[in-house]
């Protein structure tokens, strides 16, 4: 791939917790990088289930393999400029090109 292609930015948010000192926990989103990638959308289908109607989109990354070593499975990801986050549901590393292939879905 050309790296001309990494043309879109993408943040990896982390959920972390921290103790509150009366027992419990607090939980709070941090910021673990932003990475260039290419970005494209794979599907966009509506689907019913229990008798409710949601759209589920699932959108492709493709990054350098260095910078999505960073990224950890249970991250979010946010697509700079856009208010929705993804959960990734498969990454694929490449030997050949060292670029890595992370699939994720929208969350509602």
């Amino acid at each position: 791939m050309d790296a001309g292609k990494l043309n879109k930015r993408v943040k990896a948010i982390r959920l972390t917790k921290a103790a509150d000192g009366f027992g419990g926990f607090t939980s709070s989103e941090d910021v673990a990088g932003t990475y260039w990638c290419y970005l494209k959308q794979n599907k966009g289908e509506i689907k019913q289930e229990n008798g409710i109607r949601e759209q589920r989109v699932e959108i492709e990354l493709i990054m350098r393999k260095k910078a999505a070593n960073e990224i950890l499975t249970t991250d979010v990801l946010q697509i700079e400029g856009q208010s929705e986050k993804h959960r990734i549901i498969d990454k694929f590393d490449s030997e050949i090109d060292f670029y890595t292939t992370i699939k994720a879905v929208r969350i509602q």
